[in-house]
Parts: C-alpha cells; structure tokens; sequence
C-alpha cells in the first residue's frame, strides 16, 4: 500500500498541464453526476437501514388488535 501512495504522489508530481477547454457543458455533467451519487448513496442507505431496523424488536410497529370488540367500539 506505501508503495502505492508513493506511485501516485510521483506521477501527480510528474504530470504536465493539459491546457484542456472545459465547456459549460462539463459542469452539467459533474453536476448530475454528483446528485446521481447521492441517490445511490441514499437508496443504499435506506436498504441497509430498513434491513437492521427490522432486526431490531424495540422499533417494531404495533399489531392490529385481534379483539372483535375493539372493533365494533371504533365504527360507532
């Protein structure tokens, strides 16, 4: 791994200027690529939580009552 991080810091050393043009067009890429990133990184994150959040018993949602009574108190 040092090895690597030495390899990379030498050729960003030893890089020369592109003189590349940028249009405006490139910021619009970055731009959607940045925010299809983050949707990625949200769904990612909503799966992974719902997963550990159904694991957990403390967070569960209550039960509908299976009382006929409860019932018939709520529809009057």
């Amino acid at each position: 791994m040092p090895r690597l991080i030495a390899l990379t810091i030498l050729v960003c050393l030893a890089s020369s200027p592109a003189y590349a043009y940028l249009d405006p067009g490139t910021g619009s890429i970055l731009v959607q690529g940045f925010l299809a990133a983050l949707a990625v990184i949200s769904a990612g994150i909503t799966a992974f939580w719902s997963r550990i959040r159904h694991l957990l018993p403390w967070r569960q949602s209550p039960k509908p009552s299976a009382d006929p009574s409860d019932q018939d108190a709520s529809r009057s």
